[in-house]
């Protein structure tokens, strides 16, 4: 590229200017604006946190491997958060062992903190009912559903993220 190219080219753009992270003048400045996704494990694990919720995306099968490369990381990957969505949406749950395992793993990172599952397909929230998931975790069919229930439970009113008694029957 020339250099007549490059001034009449579009700018480029830094991707955290993308994700609206604004740098200060200074080393004492803080920096604001969203958090910036991180990827774990090969793409199958992408944190970012939204409306001051950290949202744990999970990608592919969910089988042993998947759980045995995922559980041992949340803890540290949800240090210092105050809610939690576990988004299960680009997952195909393979079997109940390595959703419990997962799950337990999701219980214990998160213990004190709100927590819910977000499942949009209706097979995936009926296999998470057959398996007593609904009974423990409040599950939502989107991330903006999710975060909307607990805006209203803020604002007084809703269940929030508790399982209602419907789920745990």
């Amino acid at each position: 590229m020339t250099i007549a190219e490059a001034e009449t080219s579009p700018r480029r753009r830094d991707p955290a200017e993308a994700l609206g992270t604004r740098f200060g003048d200074g080393a004492d400045d803080p920096v604001t604006g969203p958090m910036p996704a991180i990827e774990l494990r090969d793409g199958h694990v992408r944190v970012h946190v939204r409306r001051d919720v950290t949202i744990v995306t999970l990608d592919g099968g969910l089988d042993d491997a998947l759980a045995d490369a995922v559980c041992p990381v949340l803890g540290g990957v949800l240090a210092g958060a105050g809610a939690v969505v576990l988004d299960l949406d680009q997952v195909t749950l393979l079997g109940e062992g390595p959703c419990q395992r997962l799950l337990q793993a999701f219980e214990a990172a998160t213990a004190g903190l709100d927590r819910c599952v977000v499942a949009s397909r209706l097979s995936g929230r009926m296999v998470l009912e057959r398996w007593g998931v609904t009974a423990h975790h409040g599950v939502f069919t989107s991330v903006a559903d999710a975060l909307q229930a607990r805006a209203f439970l803020a604002n007084g009113y809703g269940a929030g993220w508790q399982p209602t008694d419907e789920d745990r029957r």
